[in-house]
């Protein structure tokens, strides 16, 4: 709609004096508008409903029905209620003026009808009406826009969290390799001395060479099966209720294949045994546990005193799993901003980092606040720079 363009504009003109009729539909007519013509109320109505005209100038003083009864309908009418009205009278007192702007009216002409005047308040409420829609189509554009854009954050946040979980496997799977050859080298070394000397040693010392092999056998079929159950429980996205407890041994279980974790980190683990199990997913929760566990390993990777101390506890409406490391610690000014996308105190992939200094993505915690934001769950920082961090995780007990 366009009012530089009359012709592109309807008016419905209601009064139930042909004369006055007359007069604005010639008057309108050649001022370039198309012109709508009703006698009463009811016709007036039928016209809106058959021409959507894009405003109307409604007599009040009709027979049957009234311009104020016609102008309540029109608002109630969904298709109709945006349609400006301007009502004409010889009812000149501010009552009526006030009922009228009431009923919806945008303006109130007082009779004898002004020609000019009657145009310059059509081109007005037409040009309001006109930038009204565009600022509608506008809104409109944008919530398409943000619906959007919503979906693509949605997409690639999902796509963040996946590329996270895969870098956290990549770092454990070379633990895991790394922890197999051990095992394997011991199995070769003993099978090598027994062949070379199976006819000089004795049967104690072949026996004992026999029980090394099966304790390294033992070792392998433990880190396999840690790795068997993490593959089955991670594959499904299934909610269902998890004791938190048993998913923390069993992921510090998978965690005892990588070398620092095994051997330089103290471990202390304070568990509730009253803990109720909760409906989670699985995979989910340990990507959650995985990346803390990790974060306090790199926090601690070149401290003298390196220990990890997991507390599980509950109030009557939360559990909590605590993750305190006694690593560099985050000053509090950077609190805030890691759990931003790809802010990272660490060296980033592509820099030069310290000789052994864990690299980092900027993606592990971020993704941690989207999986428990899914689940109503959060995580609370405490960190003194130089003695170390504790991350909370706060799940809801509403859906045990």
């Amino acid at each position: 709609m366009n009012n530089k363009n009359p012709q592109n504009n309807k008016i419905l003109v209601v009064d139930d004096n042909p004369d006055n009729l007359g007069i604005l539909f010639d008057y309108l007519t050649n001022s370039g508008f198309k012109i709508l013509v009703a006698l009463d109320g009811e016709s007036a109505l039928k016209r809106v409903e058959s021409a959507h005209p894009d405003i109307i100038l409604l007599d009040v003083m009709m027979p049957k029905i009234d311009g104020f009864e016609v102008c309540r309908r029109l608002k109630a009418n969904p298709s109709a209620k945006d349609i400006p009205v301007i009502f004409m009278s010889a009812l000149s007192e501010t009552v009526n003026k006030v009922r009228g702007f009431r009923m919806g009216a945008v303006d109130y002409i007082t009779k004898p009808i002004k020609q000019e005047e009657v145009l310059s308040r059509v081109q007005t409420h037409l040009t309001i009406r006109n930038l009204q829609k565009q600022l509608q189509d506008k809104t409109e554009e944008l919530a398409r826009i943000n619906q959007n854009l919503e979906s693509v954050v949605e997409t690639r946040t999902k796509q963040l969290i996946d590329q996270e979980k895969t870098a956290i496997i990549g770092r454990l799977t070379q633990g895991i390799v790394h922890n197999l050859k051990n095992p394997i080298q011991t199995i070769l070394a003993y099978k090598s001395l027994a062949e070379e000397k199976s006819k000089e040693i004795s049967r104690e010392t072949l026996l004992r060479y026999t029980q090394k092999m099966a304790d390294s056998a033992q070792q392998m079929n433990q880190i396999l099966d840690n790795l068997m159950y993490k593959s089955k429980m991670g594959s499904s996205g299934e909610i269902k209720p998890l004791d938190i407890n048993e998913v923390l041994r069993k992921e510090l279980d998978f965690w005892q294949a990588n070398f620092q974790f095994y051997y330089k980190v103290e471990k202390q683990y304070l568990f509730d045994s009253n803990l109720p199990a909760i409906p989670l997913v699985y995979a989910d929760l340990t990507q959650v546990f995985d990346n803390l566990i990790a974060n306090a390993l790199d926090a601690m990777w070149d401290r003298k005193e390196q220990k990890l101390t997991l507390v599980t506890r509950q109030d009557q409406e939360q559990i909590y799993i605590d993750f305190q490391d006694t690593g560099c610690g985050i000053p509090s000014e950077k609190i805030p901003l890691i759990f931003d996308p790809f802010y990272t105190t660490k060296s980033t992939h592509g820099e030069e980092p310290r000789s052994g200094e864990p690299t980092g993505t900027g993606l592990g915690l971020y993704s941690c606040t989207e999986i428990l934001k899914s689940f109503s769950g959060k995580i609370i920082v405490t960190s003194e720079v130089d003695r170390g961090s504790t991350f909370t995780v706060v799940l809801p007990k509403k859906n045990s």
